[in-house]
C-alpha cells in the first residue's frame, strides 16, 4: 500500500474517455480511501475535460502519454492497481491499424513493464479492459457464449487485433494480480457518423451495460472485500439481462422520439450479414454477483433517454431543425458511399470487404431491398453453450495431461508436454498447421486463445474451421463450408514501431 495517509493509490489510463472518465468520478467519491493517479495527453480537448476535476485532492494528474515508457512508469511507481481502461477505438483504429498497435498493445507491455520493475509487483492488481470483439461475430444461432470459447476477432477489425495481443501479453505476463474483463457495448453509445454503423447486422446482439455501471465495476475492483479468487481469470461484462438486445431494437428505440422507425431512414441490404461483434452471455453473472456493479435495467436506461430526446425536439426551433425521413434517408445512403461503407464495396469493387461482411458480390446483390422480406426477429433466449474440448466438470486446477491432449485434439492440434504443472505456466502446443507455441491452460482453456501464429498473419478462418472443430463452431452455422478466402492483416503483434 502506497503511503498517503494509508490510503491506496490507483493508476488509471483512459480517464478521459467515455467509460474512464465515469471511472474516475466514481473513484473520486471515494477520496476517504483511495488517491487516483491520471496519465493524460496533454491536449487542449483533455485539458478542458480535466478543468473540473483538477483541483480535486484525491487526483494526481500526470501529463504524458500511454506510449511513452517513462510515463508509464512513472504513473506505476507507486500504484497499488493499474485500471487499464485506455484504447484506441473504432472507427479511428480502422484507419490507423498501425497506430492501433502501437498504443493499444504497446502501452498493455509498457504497464506488465513498469509493474514488473516494482519491488512489490505480485501485489500490484492489473485490472484489464478486454473486449467483446475478440470473440467476434456470434449471431443467431450461436448468439449464447461464454469466457473459454474461441477467440474469433472480426475481418477487418484492427480493435479486435490489438485487445486479443494484449489479453494474451497480460494472461501470460506471469504476474500473481491480473485480471481481464472484456467490456461489452457501452451505453450511451458514442454517436459517430461513420460507416461502421452499417457493419452491425440488424438481427446482431449485444449485452450491453451503461458507462455509470462501468465506473461502478472498476472503483469495485480496487476494494478490500474483493477476494482473491477473483484474481488471475476472465470475466465477460454485461448488464442486466434485459440489456440483451438485438441491432435493429437498440436502432428503433432510438429513432422513437424522433416518430421513426430504422425502416424509414435506412435501406436493409446496406447491413451487413455478418461480421460483427457481439453475444448474450452465459457467464456474466458472475463477474456482478463479485463486484455488484449493476444498478439499472435497459427499459429504465432506454425511457430516460427517450424522454430526454423528446423534451430536447419539443421546441419549435428544434422541430423545424429536425430533416425529414427522407433527408435522414440520403444522408445515411451517402454515409453508406464512403469509406467501408456498404456501397463502397460494392460499387467501387472491393471483394475482401464484400467477402467479410456478406459472403461476396453475389450474395448482396441477392438482399432484397423490400424491408417486407427481413424477419427482425428476437433471437432464442434459452442460453446454448460451446463445446469446449475437456471435462469441464473436473476441478480446472486440477486437470492433467489427458485433459490438455484432449482439448489440443478438439483444436485440430496436440499437446506436446509431457506433464502439467500451475495452470498458469506454459505448456508446449502444436496446431493443426503445424505451428508450435508455448501458452498456458488458463489462456487455452479459460480464455479461449489457440496458436499465436495462425492469429498473427491473416485471417484465415475459412482453412482454420475445416481442421479446427473448437473453431468450427463459430464458423460454420454462419458461413457454411463455401467461403474459402483469407485476408492478410495489415498490422499484427510483431509490428510495434517502438520494439
Amino acid at each position: 500500500m502506497s503511503a498517503n495517509n494509508n490510503k491506496r493509490t490507483i493508476f488509471l489510463t483512459g480517464a478521459s474517455g467515455g467509460m474512464g472518465k465515469e471511472v474516475m468520478k466514481e473513484i473520486l467519491t471515494r477520496s476517504d480511501r483511495f488517491i487516483l493517479r491520471i496519465l493524460v495527453r496533454a491536449s487542449q480537448k483533455n485539458k478542458d475535460i480535466m478543468k473540473d476535476f483538477e483541483n480535486n485532492p484525491a487526483l494526481e494528474i500526470v501529463w504524458g502519454d500511454m506510449t511513452n515508457y517513462e510515463n508509464v512508469l512513472e504513473c506505476v511507481t507507486g500504484a497499488d492497481y493499474v485500471l487499464h481502461v485506455g484504447a484506441f477505438v473504432s472507427p479511428m483504429a480502422d484507419d490507423d491499424p498501425q497506430q492501433c498497435i502501437d498504443i493499444n498493445y504497446g502501452s498493455t507491455l509498457y504497464i506488465i513493464r513498469a509493474v514488473k520493475e516494482q519491488e512489490n509487483a505480485d501485489e500490484i492488481g492489473i485490472v484489464y479492459i478486454g473486449t467483446v470483439a475478440e470473440t467476434g461475430c456470434r449471431m443467431p444461432p450461436i448468439h449464447w457464449g461464454r469466457c473459454g470459447d474461441p477467440i474469433k476477432g472480426s475481418i477487418f477489425d484492427y480493435y479486435a487485433v490489438s485487445k486479443i495481443a494484449s489479453e494474451r501479453a497480460i494472461i501470460e505476463s506471469g504476474l500473481k494480480k491480473w485480471v481481464s474483463l472484456r467490456q461489452t457495448g457501452i451505453l450511451p453509445a458514442t454517436s459517430v457518423k461513420d460507416p461502421i454503423m452499417f457493419h452491425q447486422p440488424l438481427v446482431n446482439v449485444l449485452e450491453w451495460v451503461t458507462a455509470y455501471e462501468s465506473g461502478i465495476l472498476m472503483a469495485n475492483t480496487c476494494e478490500d472485500w474483493v477476494p482473491d479468487s477473483f484474481w488471475r481469470k476472465i470475466y465477460n461484462i454485461g448488464g442486466d439481462p434485459s440489456f440483451r438486445i438485438t441491432s435493429a431494437q437498440y436502432l428503433n428505440d432510438m429513432h422513437k422520439p424522433m416518430k421513426l422507425s430504422v425502416r424509414d431512414v435506412f435501406e436493409p441490404q446496406w447491413f451487413a450479414r455478418f461480421n460483427f461483434h457481439g453475444q448474450f452471455y452465459t457467464d456474466s453473472d458472475k463477474l456482478n454477483d463479485i463486484l455488484k456493479f449493476r444498478k439499472m435495467t435497459y427499459q429504465q436506461y432506454i425511457e430516460n433517454v427517450q424522454n430526454e430526446m423528446e423534451m430536447a425536439l419539443s421546441s419549435p426551433e428544434a422541430a423545424a431543425q429536425m430533416p425529414t425521413a427522407a433527408q435522414m434517408l440520403e444522408k445515411n445512403r451517402a454515409l453508406a458511399r464512403m469509406v467501408r461503407g456498404p456501397l463502397w464495396m460494392l460499387e467501387d469493387n472491393h471483394p475482401d470487404w464484400l467477402n467479410a461482411f456478406y459472403g461476396g458480390k453475389d450474395a448482396v446483390a441477392s438482399m432484397s431491398k423490400n424491408w417486407d422480406d427481413y424477419n427482425l426477429y428476437v433471437p432464442d433466449m434459452t442460453p446454448t453453450y460451446l463445446n469446449h474440448g475437456y471435462d469441464e466438470n473436473k476441478d480446472f486446477e486440477k486437470l492433467d495431461i489427458s485433459d490438455m491432449k484432449a482439448a489440443a485434439e478438439y483444436r485440430g492440434g496436440t499437446c506436446l508436454s509431457s506433464v502439467t504443472g500451475s495452470i498458469y505456466e506454459p505448456l508446449k502446443w502444436k496446431c493443426a498447421f503445424g505451428h508450435e507455441f508455448e501458452a498456458s491452460p488458463n489462456l487455452v482453456l479459460k480464455g479461449g486463445h489457440w496458436c499465436p501464429e495462425c492469429e498473427r498473419k491473416a485471417w484465415n478462418y475459412s482453412e482454420i474451421a475445416k481442421r479446427n472443430p473448437f473453431f468450427n463452431q463459430v464458423w460454420e452455422p454462419l458461413h457454411g463450408s463455401d467461403e474459402t478466402y483469407s485476408i492478410a492483416k495489415k498490422v499484427n503483434d510483431l509490428s510495434l514501431r517502438n520494439k
